[in-house]
């Protein structure tokens, strides 16, 4: 999941998104739900698509991908699995800040790309909608799943059924400026809540924010809070926890402290970095895609570690995208795409290229690429990696962000925070 964007859902398309599921849920076609009919529309328009193949028709996708043509390792795998197949794919790119809106349009006119490139926290709800093909029995007989990790794969599920391949993977990691470390005395890369404090109060007195997150109103705040909020052992569903509490108290002695300043409220994960590559923080949390302008752009040796443990351990999030196939008549086809995409040859080709950390356990173990540092720290965490809810994703971010901001800006105290958080969440 690039997690560097606000989740532009304008109203008309919420409204288009909300009278899509309320169909779901209603009775056409002789009783079968509109889930059902659409499955059974995708089958019969994929099996008469085999059938022109066969006959000499013409054999094409068409793919929406939220990445640009600057992936040009990603794009030429896309051009070698048509001069392979014979399949042709017609891209449609689309920015991932437009993609949400544009893919409810597309549901009203019935213009559905074959496979689209969608956040991982959206697989489930456009398979709930039923706009995604059923692809069970192919994954479980042509993948190695065992391969894969569990909390990837799941993020293609709903109801026990697959509806999509992964795509890219990421998750979220502690950068340093180890040149900041040494100069206040910091001997040691902070691996605990603690020392993470311990070592913002000795920064402090060399002029420097010790700490810098994500915080304005953008999923972004919420990505980089999840790996605090489960660290501590509460979640989503008790989010009033005492649990909770001291992660806000955590947040909140930092500012109190003056170890990270109040301005992160206005800050996405892109600016946060920058006052990491400005020699302004010391210490931020952001992911793999973030090391290539770290690495051109900071004047200064940094490293890379977990995220520090909390009392439940260590926790990361689990970002990336899938590739859901849609119920287009194109089904076979598309299977043919992603199940190229996810082989390890491939996966491995623009994985390397851009930072995306392999859904494949045996494509990281293998790759000298991801053996080295700093990236294999970012494998090493994704055995981590938790999986984000789904269910009213868009609603509980904005509740947490709130949350949050409430405490940071002195508005509330954790308690207050919390259990406001609580009470809001669980009226969704």
């Amino acid at each position: 999941m690039r997690k560097e964007h606000k989740w532009l859902w304008a109203a008309a398309a919420v409204a288009m998104a909300a009278g899509i599921c309320m169909g779901c849920g209603t009775k056409s076609d002789g009783g079968k739900d509109q889930a059902a009919v659409q499955e059974e529309k995708g089958r019969e328009e994929s099996t008469e698509q085999a059938a022109a193949s066969q006959n000499g028709g013409d054999q094409k996708i068409t793919l929406l991908l939220t990445y640009p043509k600057e992936k040009a390792v990603l794009y030429q795998c896309i051009e070698d699995f048509t001069a392979e197949t014979g399949i042709q794919v017609e891209i449609q790119y689309m920015p991932l800040a437009d993609s949400r809106k544009q893919i409810n349009i597309m549901v009203a006119s019935d213009s559905l790309p074959d496979v689209m490139d969608v956040d991982n926290t959206d697989t489930a709800t456009y398979a709930k909608m039923g706009i995604l093909a059923d692809i069970t029995d192919h994954v479980n007989s042509e993948l190695e799943l065992d391969q894969y990790y569990s909390s990837i794969l799941g993020q293609n599920q709903y109801e026990g059924r697959y509806y999509g391949l992964p795509f890219t993977s990421n998750n979220l990691c502690l950068y340093y400026n180890q040149e900041l470390l040494d100069k206040a005395g910091v001997t040691e890369v902070p691996a605990s809540w603690d020392e993470v404090l311990e070592a913002c109060g000795k920064l402090k007195e060399i002029g420097v924010n010790g700490f810098g997150v994500a915080g304005s109103q953008t999923t972004d705040t919420t990505f980089q809070m999840w790996p605090f909020i489960w660290g501590s052992g509460s979640d989503v569903d008790h989010i009033d926890s005492p649990e909770t509490v001291e992660t806000l108290k955590f947040y909140e002695t930092m500012v109190e402290n003056q170890y990270m300043s109040t301005e992160v409220v206005n800050y996405n994960s892109g600016d946060n970095a920058n006052q990491f590559i400005a020699g302004k923080t010391a210490m931020i949390v952001d992911g793999p895609w973030r090391l290539s302008s770290i690495q051109a752009d900071a004047g200064f040796e940094f490293g890379v570690a977990k995220i520090p443990e909390g009392n439940a351990g260590f926790k990361t999030v689990l970002g990336g995208h899938n590739f859901a196939i849609s119920n287009t008549g194109n089904v076979d086809l598309s299977w043919e795409f992603v199940k190229y995409m996810n082989r390890p040859e491939v996966m491995v080709k623009y994985s390397e290229a851009e930072n995306y950390i392999p859904s494949r356990k045996d494509v990281a173990a293998e790759s000298e690429y991801f053996a080295k540092e700093p990236i294999r720290t970012f494998v090493e965490m994704q055995d981590y990696a938790v999986a984000m809810p789904v269910e009213n994703y868009n609603k509980i971010s904005d509740i947490l962000i709130e949350m949050w901001q409430s405490v940071v800006l002195g508005a509330k105290d954790p308690e207050q925070a919390a259990k406001d958080a609580g009470a809001s969440i669980a009226g969704l």
